[in-house]
């Protein structure tokens, strides 16, 4: 049964205007095919959006695609568990999100072909195949496509005070890649758009913004005072050097004053405004204090915050993050299961308790899923033809499933869905137009998502 769109999935009041004013000037082009799905169902129901990213990627055969009826080398030694809702089952490592599937959407079938970390990450970051999937490389360049929070910065640019692509604790970087992996940040569109680090401390759990933290003597009309001189100083610089790098320093100077002047980033940030019970409920560790202040950073009105996966504790042999090579049943138990479990199961709850969840998206995903059959060090290796993710909130039906693999969770069946695909629905929930054009610091046009808008995904 087709779902009919709520009242706030219809078209925008402005989106009508503009049309309307259009068709006043006599001008009856209409919408190209790739306009014509911004007015699709759902075009901009999300005003925020949560992605929370489980860097290594985590076996779908062990969370959200079991196959019990598999044989042992396949399906582990996992047992799926009811949910809340009838017929859905997850892996008993998950009881308390469990509870929440019928507030979840659970995909089964993102598929594409990046099999190593580097060129997965980017790919599920940016909605863009990358062009050597299966070479790892160095470091993230200016050629690089954004990452999806980076088209959202570029589209609706700052929201008060508020960056609107905020990233947390950290942008991943791991040997032997020199640098951050590429798909973290803004690439071609240049630093202006790159995501606003919130630093996390992996062993006191806290976060902190620098950039925003003045000393007890810079008062308001010391603040002024430098501002106005560094204007004057940039008029010069600006008429010697008409270079992109000198142009693009004003913007960022602005942006960074703005977040001085104010302090609702600063107050997002302050996770000792929350009672102890919420530190509790989502768990006193760097990825659940993470998700914590996502929630908060929500509230207070961030367009678009990732969240990236750290391990609470030592990985130890076998893999670090979820990238489980060896004894994945150990670390699935011992480190990553719980301290997922629980935190993302307390953001759920408070999302929709609070009312957030009608306009917030929340995406969690990784780079790929893992191998069907087990290694000959009980682990899985990479396998980015079959992972599972999940979607809630901004409209979504939750307590279903789309999309299905086969036998063994190795190839999706049903309802394939690309990163391209994938990228630009989550675009279009965000508001931002499916024929989107950005350019590059050569100013040369590129479009933003080469996917479709999947109506089905985000009914």
């Amino acid at each position: 049964m087709t779902e009919q769109p709520l009242a706030s999935q219809r078209t925008p009041r402005r989106t009508w205007l503009r049309l309307s004013a259009l068709g006043s000037l006599g001008l009856s082009l209409g919408p190209s095919p790739a306009s014509a799905a911004s007015l699709l169902p759902a075009f901009g129901r999300a005003r925020r959006c949560i992605m929370v990213f489980l860097n290594g990627g985590p076996s779908q055969l062990d969370t959200w695609d079991m196959k019990p009826n598999a044989p042992t080398e396949v399906r582990g030694e996992l047992d799926p568990i009811a949910t809340s809702v009838p017929g859905i089952q997850v892996s008993e490592l998950f009881p308390r999100i469990a509870r929440h599937v019928d507030k979840l959407k659970i995909v089964r079938s993102v598929t594409h072909t990046a099999s190593v970390h580097t060129t997965g990450v980017c790919t599920m970051l940016t909605g863009k195949y990358h062009a050597t999937p299966q070479v790892d490389q160095t470091r993230a360049t200016l050629a690089d496509h954004p990452h999806l929070g980076s088209i959202v910065s570029r589209h609706l640019g700052w929201q008060g005070s508020l960056p609107p692509f905020i990233s947390l604790p950290m942008l991943f970087a791991a040997p032997p890649v020199e640098g951050i992996w590429p798909g973290q940040n803004a690439g071609f569109l240049g630093r202006r758009y790159d995501p606003f680090v919130i630093s996390g401390d992996k062993q006191t759990s806290q976060f902190s913004a620098p950039v925003v933290n003045l000393p007890a003597d810079m008062i308001p009309e010391r603040l002024g005072h430098r501002r106005a001189l560094l204007e004057k100083l940039d008029v010069g610089l600006r008429q010697r050097d008409k270079g992109s790098a000198t142009e693009q320093k004003q913007p960022l100077w602005n942006q960074a004053f703005s977040m001085l002047d104010k302090a609702d980033i600063r107050t997002a940030v302050d996770l000792s405004r929350e009672p102890a019970e919420a530190h509790e409920r989502y768990g006193k560790h760097l990825f659940g204090q993470g998700l914590l202040l996502a929630r908060r950073l929500a509230e207070a009105g961030e367009a678009f915050v990732t969240v990236y996966w750290i391990d609470p504790t030592p990985a130890g042999a076998g893999g670090g993050e979820y990238d489980s090579h060896g004894r994945i049943y150990w670390h699935m138990r011992n480190r990553l299961a719980a301290p997922t479990d629980q935190a993302l199961a307390a953001l759920v709850s408070d999302l929709w308790d609070r009312g957030l969840s009608e306009d917030t998206l929340l995406v969690v995903m990784s780079e790929f899923g893992r191998t069907p059959r087990m290694n000959a060090d009980a682990g899985r290796d990479h396998w980015p033809q079959a992972q599972s993710i999940l979607l809630g909130g901004a409209g979504i039906s939750g307590g279903t499933v789309h999309g299905a693999t086969d036998k063994h969770a190795a190839y999706p069946i049903a309802e394939p869905v690309t990163p391209p695909d994938l990228g630009q629905s989550i675009l279009h929930l965000v508001g931002i137009p499916a024929d989107l054009e950005l350019h590059d610091l050569q100013g040369r046009p590129i479009p933003a998502s080469s996917g479709r808008v999947d109506r089905q995904l985000i009914s």
